[in-house]
């Protein structure tokens, strides 16, 4: 006659929660190993298992005293041992009719004695057991069955902490997927933009055009593309449209030397000569040797006559709005706006600039270049400002994010090491030094560098969630779940 496990009536269910553990199959663990040693210390029986009940077999995570992985459900003590809360006792299993006829007890290993305590999830289910076996009848005392109860109860700990781990790791890897996703469709935008640029420089300005248009759809906080595009629209004789698009860009931007310039040239052709003057004079004020390199393109008007009269009717045809008539006199204008340059440039040389603002310079640039994600050139900038001032920890730590961009690598870490030896409490220069040795593969390192920048600060959420990804790749889950655990409590 067949042997027939019992079959709980959850078992679908109780199936279901098997699996969201993981566990079946997994390579062999020293933390469950550490429990069936103990287990089988404390009863003081030759073999102990942690055994959990599939669908038609029982398999073993972790065995002390057998070579086999797995068994028939058919043939386990353990279904029985599912079937209620308590511990399962078998004394003699020869005198039990469940299992006197079971080839383990009629058969190798001849099993007699049997105490299994059910692993118990939080939901409910049953889904194994941590047992201990002996060949000869038995019994246990109520300290070794209790013992044998609480070991089972930290097993189950065990694995709600690792099915925690994997679930905070699906969410991080799902954000880090969303977070990629973005940056490609951010890198696609850039291409979209680029290819506007090359445009441009080929002088197929249309084209350009309706590729920073394309861009701006994508991208409406793109201010580079408004410049560009004003530009572009400026060479088309569009010059309501490139006014209206270098306003926009320095509105955000009004130290741009270069397009307040470009704005004056415009203007200057539109006969908005006090615009132009404006323009030109804060761009020499931003940047004196600018205006002066540019100064034989300056747009001056052709002179027929000393004299035109500009009118209300004339100037809205050109579409600049004024509420009054001016009378210009050209050589007068062209005077003015020379000895404007003339009187800014000498006043820049009276007060030359310090080194500081030199390396500020560079700084800015480097900075705007970052933002841009031209990152080689943000480093040559940022390598500038060092060589005027070379004490600046901000300057190498900007350059270390750079090389870190371009996965300089070992660059990186030096800067990030100059970083910290002008300034060793810059928790920042610890997590990027931390995220480039992650980088190599060097976790222990990057670990280090991470619980630097926490000591720093204990409430950065980034630190804790690379300092988990790092503990994750050493098989630290205790370690990565404590870091998960403490973002995610701020979180909730």
């Amino acid at each position: 006659m067949g042997l027939q496990s019992p079959i709980p009536n959850n078992e679908l269910a109780r199936l279901a929660a098997l699996r969201q553990y993981q566990i079946l199959d997994t390579p062999v663990e020293k933390v469950f190993d550490d429990f069936t040693f103990l287990a089988a210390q404390i009863c003081r029986t030759p073999i102990a298992l942690i055994s959990f009940i599939d669908g038609d077999r029982q398999w073993f995570k972790s065995k002390v005293g057998v070579d086999v992985d797995s068994t028939s459900r058919d043939v386990a003590f353990c279904a029985y041992a599912i079937m209620q809360e308590q511990p399962l006792i078998i004394p003699n299993a020869l005198k039990d009719s469940r299992f006197a006829e079971n080839p383990l007890v009629t058969e190798a290993p001849n099993i007699r004695f049997y105490a299994g305590a059910p692993l118990i999830t939080p939901e409910g289910f049953a889904i194994g057991t941590l047992c201990v076996i002996d060949t000869v009848s038995r019994d246990l005392s109520l300290e070794q069955q209790e013992a044998l109860k609480a070991l089972s109860n930290q097993v189950i700990a065990q694995l709600e902490m690792r099915r925690n781990t994997m679930a905070l790791s699906h969410i991080i890897v799902q954000r880090q997927e969303k977070e990629a996703k973005f940056h490609r469709q951010q890198e696609f935008i850039e291409v979209i933009y680029r290819r506007g640029l090359d445009k441009a420089q080929k002088g197929d300005y249309e084209a350009a055009v309706a590729d920073f248009n394309q861009f701006l759809q994508l991208q409406p906080k793109g201010i580079k593309a408004y410049y560009q595009r004003g530009l572009a629209l400026h060479k088309l004789g569009d010059y309501q449209g490139a006014i209206a698009d270098l306003n926009l860009y320095l509105q955000l931007n009004p130290n741009d030397a270069e397009a307040r310039y470009s704005r004056g040239v415009i203007r200057s052709q539109l006969g908005d000569y006090n615009g132009a003057t404006a323009d030109y004079t804060e761009a020499m004020s931003i940047n004196p040797g600018y205006i002066n390199d540019c100064s034989s393109e300056l747009i001056v008007p052709k002179i027929e006559d000393n004299y035109q009269e500009i009118t209300i009717d004339s100037i809205e045809s050109t579409s600049i709005k004024s509420d009054y008539t001016v009378t210009v006199d050209y050589n007068i204008v062209s005077s003015e706006l020379s000895n404007e340059y003339h009187r800014v440039t000498s006043e820049s040389t009276e007060i030359l600039p310090s080194k500081s603002e030199d390396a500020q310079t560079y700084i800015d640039l480097g900075n705007d270049f970052y933002i841009n994600k031209d990152y080689s050139k943000a480093v040559e900038n940022y390598t500038l400002a060092l060589q005027i001032n070379h004490n600046n920890a901000e300057i190498y730590l900007n350059r270390a994010n750079a090389n870190y961009k371009l996965n300089n690598y070992s660059q990186a870490i030096k800067d990030y090491n100059q970083t910290l030896l002008l300034n060793p409490k810059n928790e920042q220069a610890y997590i990027g030094r931390g995220n480039t040795y992650y980088q190599l593969k060097n976790y222990d390192q990057a670990i280090k560098d991470y619980t630097q920048a926490l000591q720093l600060n204990p409430n950065n959420d980034k630190a804790y969630i690379n300092r988990g990804n790092a503990r994750s790749k050493l098989k630290d889950y205790t370690g990565a779940m404590d870091d998960y655990k403490k973002v995610w409590a701020r979180k909730v």
